[in-house]
């Protein structure tokens, strides 16, 4: 029996890994079935694995090798990483990337891979200025110092940082789960989420970097660090936006005082992050920027594309910048609901609360690419909610969009990865919560 067992462990191990290599290396984006299934298949894999023969050493250690499969890995799902390169590489030269648009740069400036990257990153980003704040801009400066003609060199030292990140946020989460008297294996869920390796590690998208600040965060202010809070959620925002969102929750956990030091904290060291940025062309370039996301770019949604169907309906044509003027007021009025109208002094109270937040804003987006997903995973840990885990799974399925030149979301995926989301949503907000279910070791001996 003890034999069979070992030969399972490393069979669903080398399969793991053979899927990730695959991903890394073989599949396109344009393979939908092949990208899908595998990326689904991963799921279940580790599902397997983690229930029925991890501890935390082999997780770590299984987590890296993960990682490492992507190292050489020139991301083919995203093509934002170019745009991190330019953005380093024109802050090099002095220019601020929030006051000007590759468009308009790319005829009066010369660095390595300039043509390529300019190519690289789309129409898109070519005709906006960045949207990435500034933690976010300090490190494409890093990756920048690094592009001397090979673009893998840029990615080595972006992938480097993220590995740091990773194992930080592996102790820090662990010491985040026993603080709330859960059990530490539980780290596995975000650290062995396929999702995260992919997007964050593979594509580098910046949300898994963030999450390393965010868990830090926490576990300054549940040790009423309101100081440490402040400088720690500084950091998120500045490596990415969403956070901020999460500011107002502590109100009621710290009471006044500790509240106003903690957001003192966070107005210092934000001044600090944001000053070598900052001028007025600067903001109305950043805040414009931000906008898109309400009233123009779309992808992957659920309650807007019901909403926008209805438009479609109703006056023959797409009322995004209709929903999106409406959006922040929204967004800004289920901020204070949760923060400030529900009871916030538990801690598991109050994730709790940021999860539905943060769940709630991406049901209303307008676009949901995969990676945002990250935000929802850790908090789905430690309160004992299963559908940020099944999301993390199903957002994938959004690439089955992309074909040969042409994005086009193809509804069958969407309704089929929205329903099972909604359907455990519903369940476990009804119902009881199906985390620490799917939590239990050794279900399949059950």
């Amino acid at each position: 029996m003890l034999l069979s067992n070992k030969v399972l462990n490393w069979c669903v191990l080398f399969l793991s890994f053979f899927g990730l290599y695959l991903l890394s290396y073989k599949i396109q984006r344009i393979d939908t079935i092949p990208l899908l299934l595998t990326f689904s298949s991963l799921f279940f894999l580790f599902w397997i694995w983690i229930r029925n023969f991890s501890n935390l050493i082999s997780i770590f250690f299984i987590g890296i090798v993960c990682r490492i499969i992507f190292w050489n890995h020139i991301p083919e799902l995203s093509q934002d990483f170019y745009r991190f390169i330019w953005d380093g590489n024109i802050q090099l030269l002095g220019i601020n990337p929030y006051r000007y648009t590759p468009n308009t740069l790319i005829d009066l400036i010369d660095f390595p891979n300039a043509q390529l990257l300019y190519e690289k990153m789309g129409s898109l980003s070519n005709d906006h200025y960045s949207n990435y704040p500034p933690v976010s801009q300090y490190i494409y400066q890093i990756m920048a110092y690094f592009n001397r003609g090979n673009i893998l060199l840029p990615l080595f030292a972006l992938r480097a940082i993220h590995l740091i990140g990773e194992l930080i946020l592996f102790f820090g989460g662990i010491k985040l789960l026993v603080h709330f008297k859960l059990p530490q294996i539980n780290i596995a869920w975000y650290f062995l989420n396929p999702l995260v390796i992919i997007e964050g590690f593979g594509n580098l998208h910046g949300e898994s970097l963030m999450m390393t600040f965010t868990v830090l965060f926490w576990l300054s202010c549940f040790k009423r660090k309101p100081i440490l809070g402040g400088l720690f959620i500084a950091l998120a925002v500045g490596t990415k936006l969403l956070p901020l969102l999460l500011v107002p929750f502590f109100f009621r956990y710290f009471g006044l005082q500790k509240f106003l030091t903690y957001v003192l904290s966070l107005i210092f060291f934000s001044c600090i992050l944001w000053f070598p940025f900052l001028n007025e062309e600067m903001m109305g370039n950043y805040i414009q920027t931000v906008q898109l996301w309400f009233t123009t770019f779309e992808f992957n949604g659920s309650i807007y594309n019901i909403i926008r169907a209805i438009g479609y309906e109703i006056k023959g044509f797409n009322i995004i910048r209709d929903i999106g003027k409406i959006t922040p007021f929204i967004t800004i009025a289920l901020v204070i609901v949760f923060s400030l109208f529900y009871s916030n002094r538990n801690p598991q109270q109050l994730l709790k609360n940021m999860l539905l937040l943060l769940s709630f804003y991406f049901f209303m987006a307008t676009t949901v690419h995969p990676w945002y997903i990250i935000n929802l995973i850790f908090l789905g840990i430690v309160t004992g909610y299963f559908f940020p885990i099944l999301w993390s799974m199903t957002v994938f399925w959004s690439y089955s969009a992309y074909g040969d030149n042409i994005v086009e979301e193809k509804i069958g995926y969407q309704v089929a990865a929205y329903i099972l989301v909604y359907g455990c949503f519903i369940y476990e907000m009804i119902e009881k919560r199906l985390g620490n279910h799917f939590h239990k070791p050794n279900f399949f001996g059950t």
